[in-house]
């Protein structure tokens, strides 16, 4: 079971050094197309945005333009009005009129057909519009934005508002107002008939200085993660919000078949590492055991022993069991019985233990345990009692009982004990026990 655990893990190691990477790639394969996309939709969305600020500037220019023309000749006709608004009129189909508001009454608008209604109207005293903004104007010289809003005519209009002052030699007046007035939706026309793209969605959002807004297309756009633009106006803000139909572009689609062969390839790597890994440590593991009864041979117990030593802070225990008279179970039983002993006592003595210890086969029929934490002599002796009478059960084999026995040596070791030293030591011991073993059984004959 360890040796596949083992195995997954370093395959599984292996893997994860090839996924990392992959998905890095892929989160920046996906990241880039994510900003490709967002460019490709911000480099739309400024030719939408630079084609509405064009005609709002020009419309502010235009108010501009009778500014000048009213203040150069505060007398000017009615007929030279007209002109100068039929050409602006004409020449640019987001105009919707021209009106002049002497004194804040209109007395002049062009063209006249579907907006009689605004004659004579005054835009100062008119609750129902901007009068703050209108007054601030007026005070300030500067020109006003105000809308979209509904106008007198109906549908939503943006009136450009210029305030017009007449000068004398020493004095300045107020004359009134110059308006350049846009259709609203004849903006958004122009502008989106031209630009606008079935995979966006659209939305602007209109607000002035007092709070009010105005929100036209799909105002969802701004709580997603749409690209955004704004429109500089004086007293208002625009901000148009550009979001693609079917979302922000990840290349997943894409990046579909390159993924699936990257798990590809890394899957037959898994296999490959788990089995070669599963390879090398069946071998390292057939190299520290004894082929026959699967004990740790010499070398490795020597080494595994020696380092439990050193670094114990417990006294522990050294046994080492040599079967009595083994030859004799060669050459009575053959050597195929004499193995089977081996593997059946082998397996005993690492039941008789704790998991913690371990057990080494030295030589033909020499073993060697480890045992951790033991208290004193007395504890060892107990110990390799048992060990003693748990092996020298009979073994079955080809319906015969081969009566096994064994001479056990044990010492108690320390940190600083050296391991060949305790090997001697021990092994003099087994020894003694040996020769006991034999004047008691030439006692007993």
């Amino acid at each position: 079971m360890k040796k596949w655990v083992i195995s997954s893990f370093v395959a599984f190691l292996a893997a994860l050094a090839l996924i990392v990477p992959v998905h890095m790639l892929r989160n920046q394969y996906a990241e880039q197309a994510y900003q490709e996309h967002r460019n490709q939709a911000r480099e739309h969305l400024s030719f939408i945005r630079n084609n509405m600020q064009s005609n709002l500037d020009n419309s502010l220019f235009y108010a501009d333009f009778f500014e000048m023309v009213i203040r150069q000749n505060p007398d000017i006709s009615d007929y030279e009005l007209r002109e100068y608004a039929r050409l602006i009129v004409g020449r640019n189909p987001v105009v919707d009129n021209v009106t002049i508001a002497q004194d804040g009454i209109i007395t002049f608008v062009y063209p006249s057909l579907g907006n009689e209604k605004v004659m004579g109207l005054s835009i100062l005293d008119d609750e129902e519009k901007e009068t703050t903004y209108i007054y601030s104007s007026r005070d300030s010289h500067l020109t006003f934005a105000e809308g979209p809003v509904d106008a007198v005519q109906g549908e939503l209009k943006i009136f450009n508002r210029k305030p017009v002052f007449s000068r004398s030699v020493s004095t300045e007046s107020f004359w009134g107002f110059a308006t350049v007035t846009l259709d609203f939706e004849e903006l958004l026309q122009s502008t989106f008939s031209v630009h606008q793209h079935q995979d966006y969605r659209y939305g602007i959002n209109v607000t002035s200085e007092s709070g009010d807004r105005l929100t036209w297309g799909d105002n969802s756009v701004f709580d997603e993660e749409a690209v955004m633009q704004s429109i500089t106006l004086p007293e208002s803000s625009w901000v148009i919000g550009l979001m693609p139909t079917e979302g922000w572009r990840t290349r997943d689609g894409l990046f579909q078949r390159e993924l699936i062969v990257f798990y590809t390839l890394i899957s037959i790597i898994f296999c490959l590492v788990f089995f070669f890994s599963l390879q090398y440590v069946i071998k390292r593991e057939l190299s520290r055991k004894d082929p026959l009864t699967g004990v740790f041979n010499k070398h490795t117990f020597e080494n595994i022993a020696s380092r439990l030593i050193r670094y114990s802070s417990q006294k522990n225990g050294i046994f080492l069991i040599d079967f009595n008279d083994f030859k004799q179970i060669n050459d009575e039983y053959g050597h195929l019985a004499g193995d089977r002993v081996l593997k059946i006592c082998s397996q005993r003595m690492r039941e008789v233990v704790k998991k913690s210890d371990r057990v080494g086969r030295i030589g033909g029929d020499e073993f060697m345990i480890v045992t951790m934490d033991v208290e004193n002599e007395e504890n060892l002796e107990k110990i390799a009692e048992r060990i003693t009478t748990y092996i020298q059960r009979p073994v079955r084999y080809n319906d015969q009982i081969i009566r096994p026995t064994v001479s056990v040596g044990y010492i108690l070791t320390s940190n600083l004990d050296v391991f060949d030293h305790l090997y001697d030591s021990v092994d003099k011991k087994m020894y003694e026990n040996k020769g006991e073993l034999k004047r008691f059984s030439s006692e007993s004959i």
